[in-house]
């Protein structure tokens, strides 16, 4: 069977080093098996959006049943990497993406039930005749003039804070030379804790309002997982039309330990301590200047007003 030319982009850097890993194990096997294919390695931050935007301009085109799909787009890297690429791609949505995870944390990859095995996941993928609808979080911040797509999750508060003190942190520059960067995360974690201060926050959905007056963690996501593999939602589901929402309002270590405990087993949702709830379109706003991240990025450190509907693109798998 006739197979696309694959035309691959590559974050060398990411996963300290396991992106560059995984494409030399997909380079032998797409040799073994005569699949042609050009592959683009990032130089720097922000060039996987240029690249895309050149395939976007000569060989990538959108998906139509009756016709055979000359070139196809894989992205190898963690989910920053993924997220740039597909906002790159957001007026271009029946465009497919192909998708092996070489992150760290790889949350996206975990949401599409790859088995982040390079050679399982390859073969499937280079099996796949037609692309499937996967839902996305679609955003607009009322401080940004343009929109973006979330794969993972937007986060607020507790998780937002954690990721800009690990990114900000002296020893994670060193920690990715040698392969241990996600520890700066973990030190992260317990530096912030008692730092997070709760902080009051409002969801607006098509028919409710949901006022919080001491919110500590927001997660708002389109499939189970974050920070690299935890079930913030096991409930969620990447195929479907509506987002969920967690939030934990603040309470004590104590209550916090426990709660740790019930999230590791998946059950933390039955508490009295969390809330859980689901919609299609949402509007959260933040009256005080508080931590925000995307897909693991920081968004600001500011008052919020975003406006969240799912929206659909293809991917490849």
């Amino acid at each position: 069977m006739k197979k696309p030319i694959l035309h691959i982009i590559v974050n060398p850097q990411a996963g300290s080093g396991n992106a560059k890993k995984t494409l030399e194990i997909v380079h032998t096997y797409l040799k073994n098996n005569q699949i042609t294919y050009h592959t683009y390695l990032t130089e720097y931050p922000g060039h996987e959006k240029k690249i895309t935007q050149k395939l976007i301009d000569t060989v990538l085109v959108p998906w139509q049943e009756d016709i055979f799909l000359e070139a196809l787009l894989l992205v190898i890297g963690g989910d920053g990497t993924l997220h740039e690429v597909t906002n790159t791609l957001y007026d271009y949505p029946n465009i497919p993406i192909a998708y092996l995870p070489g992150g760290s944390g790889n949350d996206f990859a975990r949401g599409l039930s790859l088995t982040r095995k390079t050679e399982k996941d390859l073969a499937r993928l280079v099996s796949v005749r037609k692309p499937t609808e996967i839902q996305l979080i679609a955003t607009n911040f009322k401080s940004h003039t343009s929109p973006q797509v979330v794969l993972n999750n937007i986060g607020i508060g507790l998780d937002a804070h954690i990721v800009s003190t690990a990114n900000n942190s002296k020893t994670k520059g060193w920690l990715n030379k040698i392969h241990l960067g996600s520890l700066a995360y973990l030190a992260s974690v317990f530096s912030v804790l008692s730092k997070q201060k709760a902080f009051p926050i409002t969801f607006e959905t098509s028919d409710k309002k949901h006022v919080f007056q001491k919110a500590y963690l927001c997660s708002i996501t389109n499939h189970p997982y974050f920070g690299g593999g935890i079930a913030i939602d096991p409930t969620a589901n990447i195929k479907s039309s509506e987002m969920s929402i967690v939030v934990l309002e603040k309470v004590n270590v104590f209550i916090i330990i426990y709660l740790v405990t019930r999230l590791l087993m998946r059950k933390h949702l039955n508490s009295k301590y969390i809330h859980h709830f689901k919609t299609n379109t949402l509007k959260i706003i933040t009256n005080e200047s508080e931590y925000c991240q995307t897909d693991g990025e920081i968004v600001g450190q500011e008052p919020q007003d975003i406006s969240c509907s799912m929206t659909s693109r293809l991917f490849w798998v």
